[in-house]
């Protein structure tokens, strides 16, 4: 998950466009005035978010983007939106969008149908039993759809025209991160920009999406002096990043070829508050798709069961009713789905073996990845866990480099 600032879920608290605003974009896009607007109480940490009633019966929402990670991030949410609109998985279509920061609004947008049914999150616990054990089969049916999505085999998102598009992840330097911890007093690092702080492109393999997140660290590193604890660290990660780039070792050409490490499509934040439902229990929505992307089936956000019951573990610790739901789902996700597709249960329980999948070399490249990022994340920002990351996450990335033979003892 992204590290927000204050300043950042003030966004969709504000009066970010009026009504008038609101009613010129609708004529200008589709001739049509709005008979109505209005805001709901909940609003998300990326987009203000209005309804919008239209003349013709429809209902749309309209979401404003905060200025975060320029262009794709729109264009990727679109361009999967659009590639799943015909397989089965209840996604809303898209109206219209711009994905240029200076249009005529001053921001990135989407208009996207509205799917008037409550989340997921709302009713769980009202539903029956047999309810919630058919919500089960479902996310098994939409697992298996998602599976077939014909998309590029890469590691990265959708470009606009259905094609690869650049890595896309919450943790990424977004613009306001960059003004504040990069560009301002005391720092004044102006030449810094998202390109050279974040991967800009999409990766033919595993080892080739992690060399190029190992380079922006290193870059950090290199240049900023609130993580200049982490110096030590910058000679045996270059030598690492050479080796991936060069694939000059065993271990590496097998992370690059291992068919266990195919890239595939994954929501990542499939949630109960991004499920919408009937009365019956019936799924008639899955929405906010902004960060889907392609990635290895081990990631911790690519299992959508994973998902929901992280979700339920995080939301409800006390629930009696959760903790079951918590306890069982996973084993009966698992259980249909080796019933109903044997042969992509089996590829679907081999590639999220991480240990099986990564080896003693994979793990501990992932890990060097994991906290160096987090190390980064605390360190540049100057808040939350500091001392860990300077002492135990340190440590930890330390002894990684050592285990893969990257730095002395």
């Amino acid at each position: 998950m992204a590290m927000l600032h204050p300043d950042d879920e003030a966004f969709a608290q504000q009066d970010v466009l009026s009504d008038e605003s609101i009613r010129g974009l609708f004529t200008d896009r589709i001739g049509l005035l709005p008979t109505q607007i209005t805001c709901p109480e909940r609003q998300g940490a990326f987009h203000k978010v209005y309804f919008v009633s239209l003349p013709d019966g429809r209902e749309v929402v309209l979401r404003v983007a905060r200025k975060t990670i320029v262009k794709f991030k729109t264009e990727n949410e679109v361009a999967i939106l659009q590639r799943l609109a015909n397989s089965g998985i209840p996604v809303p279509s898209v109206v219209f969008y711009s994905s240029d920061p200076d249009n005529a609004l001053g921001y990135e947008y989407d208009c996207l149908e509205r799917i008037s049914y409550p989340s997921l999150q709302d009713v769980w616990m009202s539903l029956f039993p047999a309810q919630l054990d058919g919500i089960v089969d479902q996310l098994v049916d939409i697992f298996l759809q998602l599976w077939e999505v014909d998309v590029p085999r890469v590691y990265g998102c959708l470009a606009i025209d259905g094609g690869p598009g650049p890595v896309l992840e919450e943790t990424m330097w977004q613009t306001p991160d960059i003004i504040r911890y990069f560009h301002s007093t005391p720092y004044n690092l102006i030449s810094e920009s998202f390109e050279s702080l974040n991967p800009t492109r999409s990766y033919p393999s595993w080892p080739a999406y992690i060399s190029a997140f190992l380079k922006t660290y290193h870059h950090i590193i290199s240049i900023h002096p609130s993580v200049a604890f982490l110096h030590p660290l910058l000679l045996p990660l270059q030598r690492l990043i050479d080796a991936l780039d060069t694939e000059s070792l065993p271990w590496i050409a097998r992370l690059r070829t291992s068919p266990s490490l195919y890239p595939r499509l994954f929501h990542k934040d499939f949630h109960f508050g991004n499920i919408l439902l009937s009365a019956d229990g019936t799924i008639k929505g899955i929405i906010d798709w902004e960060f889907a992307g392609l990635g290895p089936s081990f990631g911790s956000r690519s299992s959508l069961i994973q998902n929901c019951v992280g979700y339920l573990r995080y939301s409800y610790p006390e629930n009696a009713a959760a903790k079951r739901l918590v306890e069982t789902w996973p084993g009966e996700f698992q259980a249909r789905l080796e019933r109903r597709a044997p042969e992509i249960a089996a590829t679907w329980a081999r590639e999220t073996d991480r240990d099986a999948v990564l080896g003693l070399e994979g793990n501990a490249l992932s890990d060097i990845r994991e906290y160096l990022r987090a190390c980064l994340e605390v360190g540049v920002r100057g808040v939350g866990r500091v001392s860990l990351a300077k002492s135990t996450w340190m440590e930890v990335v330390e002894k990684n480099l050592r285990t893969l033979g990257f730095m002395d003892d």
